[in-house]
Protein backbone atom coordinates (compact mmCIF):
# COMPACT_ATOMS: atom_id res chain seq x y z
CA UNK A 1 0.00 0.00 0.00
CA UNK A 2 1.43 3.46 -0.90
CA UNK A 3 2.58 5.55 2.07
CA UNK A 4 3.52 9.17 2.57
CA UNK A 5 5.31 10.80 5.49
CA UNK A 6 5.09 14.58 5.81
CA UNK A 7 7.09 16.64 8.29
CA UNK A 8 6.30 20.35 8.51
CA UNK A 9 9.09 22.82 9.26
CA UNK A 10 8.76 26.31 10.71
CA UNK A 11 6.15 27.73 8.33
CA UNK A 12 2.52 28.12 9.29
CA UNK A 13 -0.27 27.34 6.85
CA UNK A 14 -3.74 28.70 6.31
CA UNK A 15 -4.53 25.48 4.46
CA UNK A 16 -2.60 22.23 4.16
CA UNK A 17 -4.31 19.33 2.44
CA UNK A 18 -3.86 16.07 0.58
CA UNK A 19 -6.50 15.16 -1.98
CA UNK A 20 -7.35 11.82 -3.57
CA UNK A 21 -7.88 13.06 -7.14
CA UNK A 22 -10.76 11.43 -9.03
CA UNK A 23 -11.27 13.90 -11.90
CA UNK A 24 -10.93 17.50 -13.06
CA UNK A 25 -12.96 20.61 -13.77
CA UNK A 26 -11.02 23.03 -16.00
CA UNK A 27 -13.69 25.69 -15.46
CA UNK A 28 -12.60 26.20 -11.85
CA UNK A 29 -9.27 27.04 -10.20
CA UNK A 30 -7.69 26.31 -6.81
CA UNK A 31 -8.77 23.12 -5.02
CA UNK A 32 -12.04 22.96 -6.97
CA UNK A 33 -10.14 22.26 -10.22
CA UNK A 34 -9.40 18.79 -8.84
CA UNK A 35 -12.33 16.53 -8.02
CA UNK A 36 -11.74 14.22 -5.09
CA UNK A 37 -11.75 13.78 -1.34
CA UNK A 38 -9.44 15.20 1.29
CA UNK A 39 -7.31 13.06 3.58
CA UNK A 40 -8.45 13.26 7.20
CA UNK A 41 -4.84 13.02 8.41
CA UNK A 42 -3.31 16.21 6.97
CA UNK A 43 -4.47 19.67 8.04
CA UNK A 44 -2.94 23.08 8.67
CA UNK A 45 -2.25 21.88 12.23
CA UNK A 46 -0.17 18.88 11.11
CA UNK A 47 3.48 18.82 12.20
CA UNK A 48 4.34 15.20 11.37
CA UNK A 49 2.27 12.40 9.88
CA UNK A 50 2.95 8.96 8.41
CA UNK A 51 -0.06 7.46 6.64
CA UNK A 52 -1.11 4.75 4.24
CA UNK A 53 -3.00 6.17 1.27
CA UNK A 54 -6.01 3.92 1.69
CA UNK A 55 -8.69 6.28 2.97
CA UNK A 56 -10.80 6.34 -0.19
CA UNK A 57 -11.21 4.08 -3.24
CA UNK A 58 -10.70 4.89 -6.91
CA UNK A 59 -7.76 7.30 -7.02
CA UNK A 60 -6.21 8.63 -10.24
CA UNK A 61 -3.52 10.60 -8.39
CA UNK A 62 -2.83 12.34 -5.10
CA UNK A 63 -2.18 16.06 -4.65
CA UNK A 64 -0.45 17.66 -1.65
CA UNK A 65 -0.94 21.43 -1.34
CA UNK A 66 -0.36 24.17 1.20
CA UNK A 67 -1.20 27.87 1.44
CA UNK A 68 1.26 29.75 3.64
CA UNK A 69 0.34 32.37 6.22
CA UNK A 70 2.19 34.84 8.48
CA UNK A 71 3.32 35.91 5.92
CA UNK A 72 1.59 34.50 2.85
CA UNK A 73 4.01 34.01 -0.04
CA UNK A 74 2.69 32.47 -3.26
CA UNK A 75 6.11 31.15 -4.23
CA UNK A 76 6.43 29.32 -0.87
CA UNK A 77 3.20 27.34 -1.25
CA UNK A 78 4.05 23.63 -1.55
CA UNK A 79 2.55 21.66 -4.43
CA UNK A 80 3.23 17.98 -5.09
CA UNK A 81 1.32 15.68 -7.45
CA UNK A 82 1.78 11.95 -6.97
CA UNK A 83 0.99 8.66 -8.70
CA UNK A 84 1.25 5.01 -7.71
CA UNK A 85 4.70 3.47 -8.32
CA UNK A 86 5.10 0.14 -6.53
CA UNK A 87 8.61 -0.30 -5.14
CA UNK A 88 9.60 3.35 -5.55
CA UNK A 89 10.93 5.21 -2.50
CA UNK A 90 12.09 8.81 -2.38
CA UNK A 91 12.60 11.65 0.06
CA UNK A 92 12.33 15.23 -1.12
CA UNK A 93 12.00 18.75 0.19
CA UNK A 94 8.95 20.69 -1.03
CA UNK A 95 9.63 24.16 0.35
CA UNK A 96 9.09 23.78 4.11
CA UNK A 97 7.79 20.21 3.89
CA UNK A 98 10.02 17.16 4.14
CA UNK A 99 8.21 14.38 2.29
CA UNK A 100 9.07 10.67 2.20
CA UNK A 101 7.37 8.58 -0.48
CA UNK A 102 6.95 4.80 -0.49
CA UNK A 103 5.16 3.18 -3.42
CA UNK A 104 4.39 6.55 -5.03
CA UNK A 105 6.37 9.07 -7.09
CA UNK A 106 6.04 12.70 -8.16
CA UNK A 107 4.24 13.65 -11.36
CA UNK A 108 6.09 16.54 -13.04
CA UNK A 109 3.89 19.32 -14.45
CA UNK A 110 4.26 23.00 -15.30
CA UNK A 111 2.26 25.86 -16.78
CA UNK A 112 3.46 24.59 -20.18
CA UNK A 113 0.75 21.92 -19.85
CA UNK A 114 -1.86 24.68 -20.30
CA UNK A 115 -2.57 25.45 -23.99
CA UNK A 116 -2.27 29.12 -24.91
CA UNK A 117 -5.84 29.12 -26.26
CA UNK A 118 -7.33 27.50 -23.16
CA UNK A 119 -10.33 29.35 -21.68
CA UNK A 120 -9.23 31.45 -18.67
CA UNK A 121 -5.58 31.35 -19.78
CA UNK A 122 -5.53 35.16 -19.64
CA UNK A 123 -7.14 35.27 -16.20
CA UNK A 124 -4.44 35.58 -13.54
CA UNK A 125 -6.56 33.72 -10.97
CA UNK A 126 -6.35 30.68 -13.25
CA UNK A 127 -2.98 31.14 -14.97
CA UNK A 128 -1.07 31.34 -11.66
CA UNK A 129 -2.94 28.41 -10.08
CA UNK A 130 -0.87 25.26 -9.93
CA UNK A 131 -3.91 23.12 -9.11
CA UNK A 132 -5.30 24.28 -12.46
CA UNK A 133 -1.98 23.53 -14.19
CA UNK A 134 -2.12 19.97 -12.90
CA UNK A 135 -5.74 19.60 -14.01
CA UNK A 136 -4.59 20.55 -17.52
CA UNK A 137 -1.73 18.05 -17.28
CA UNK A 138 -4.20 15.29 -16.47
CA UNK A 139 -6.45 16.41 -19.31
CA UNK A 140 -3.97 17.06 -22.13
CA UNK A 141 -1.15 14.64 -21.22
CA UNK A 142 -3.02 11.84 -19.46
CA UNK A 143 -6.36 12.02 -21.26
CA UNK A 144 -8.55 12.57 -18.19
CA UNK A 145 -11.88 14.05 -19.37
CA UNK A 146 -13.04 17.45 -18.16
CA UNK A 147 -16.18 17.00 -16.02
CA UNK A 148 -17.65 20.32 -14.86
CA UNK A 149 -19.66 20.48 -11.69
CA UNK A 150 -19.91 17.94 -8.92
CA UNK A 151 -17.29 15.31 -8.24
CA UNK A 152 -17.43 12.49 -10.84
CA UNK A 153 -17.55 8.85 -9.91
CA UNK A 154 -15.12 6.35 -11.41
CA UNK A 155 -16.35 3.12 -12.92
CA UNK A 156 -14.14 0.05 -12.79
CA UNK A 157 -11.78 -0.40 -15.80
CA UNK A 158 -13.46 -2.04 -18.76
CA UNK A 159 -12.21 -5.63 -19.20
CA UNK A 160 -9.35 -5.89 -21.67
CA UNK A 161 -8.83 -2.14 -22.08
CA UNK A 162 -7.01 -1.08 -18.92
CA UNK A 163 -8.91 2.19 -19.04
CA UNK A 164 -11.32 3.59 -16.50
CA UNK A 165 -14.36 5.66 -17.33
CA UNK A 166 -15.15 8.91 -15.53
CA UNK A 167 -18.86 9.65 -15.28
CA UNK A 168 -20.70 12.62 -13.78
CA UNK A 169 -22.23 12.00 -10.37
CA UNK A 170 -25.85 10.91 -10.96
CA UNK A 171 -28.45 13.54 -10.04
CA UNK A 172 -30.12 13.17 -6.66
CA UNK A 173 -32.95 14.92 -4.85
CA UNK A 174 -32.70 18.70 -4.61
CA UNK A 175 -30.73 19.72 -1.55
CA UNK A 176 -28.89 22.75 -0.24
CA UNK A 177 -25.29 21.77 -1.01
CA UNK A 178 -22.83 22.02 1.86
CA UNK A 179 -25.59 22.55 4.45
CA UNK A 180 -27.71 20.34 6.65
CA UNK A 181 -30.77 20.92 8.78
CA UNK A 182 -30.45 21.06 12.55
CA UNK A 183 -33.07 19.95 15.06
CA UNK A 184 -34.72 23.37 15.11
CA UNK A 185 -35.26 23.40 11.37
CA UNK A 186 -32.44 25.89 10.76
CA UNK A 187 -29.31 25.38 8.71
CA UNK A 188 -25.68 25.01 9.66
CA UNK A 189 -22.56 24.99 7.49
CA UNK A 190 -20.71 21.70 7.30
CA UNK A 191 -17.11 21.68 8.42
CA UNK A 192 -14.27 20.23 6.39
CA UNK A 193 -11.98 17.35 7.43
CA UNK A 194 -11.27 17.13 11.17
CA UNK A 195 -13.98 19.74 11.85
CA UNK A 196 -12.08 22.59 10.21
CA UNK A 197 -13.54 25.08 7.69
CA UNK A 198 -13.22 23.67 4.21
CA UNK A 199 -10.85 25.25 1.69
CA UNK A 200 -12.38 26.58 -1.53
CA UNK A 201 -13.96 23.74 -3.48
CA UNK A 202 -13.97 21.35 -0.53
CA UNK A 203 -17.71 21.27 0.22
CA UNK A 204 -18.36 18.49 -2.28
CA UNK A 205 -15.80 16.15 -0.72
CA UNK A 206 -17.71 13.71 1.50
CA UNK A 207 -16.09 10.74 3.28
CA UNK A 208 -16.71 7.32 1.78
CA UNK A 209 -17.83 4.24 3.67
CA UNK A 210 -16.32 1.99 0.99
CA UNK A 211 -13.09 0.13 1.57
CA UNK A 212 -9.85 1.03 -0.25
CA UNK A 213 -9.73 -0.03 -3.88
CA UNK A 214 -7.42 1.76 -6.30
CA UNK A 215 -7.30 1.56 -10.05
CA UNK A 216 -4.26 -0.13 -11.63
CA UNK A 217 -1.01 1.78 -11.18
CA UNK A 218 -0.45 1.86 -14.96
CA UNK A 219 -3.83 3.40 -15.77
CA UNK A 220 -1.95 6.41 -17.06
CA UNK A 221 1.57 6.32 -18.46
CA UNK A 222 4.09 8.24 -16.37
CA UNK A 223 5.91 11.02 -18.21
CA UNK A 224 9.60 11.10 -17.16
CA UNK A 225 11.19 14.29 -15.92
CA UNK A 226 12.40 16.43 -18.81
Amino acid sequence: MPRITVTVGDRTYRYLWLKYVTGIDLGRHCAAALHGRYSHHITEHTRHVDIELDEFPHTLAWYLCGVTSDPHRWEDNPHLALEAAPGHTQELQVHDLTVHLDGIRPIPFTDADVPADSPHADDRAYSTCRNWWFAHHLHHVRGVPNVPGDRPRIRRPRPGTGQGTLLPKPPGPATTKGKEADASGGRRQQAGPAGRPSPPGAAEEAPSAEGPQQLPADLFTHRPVD
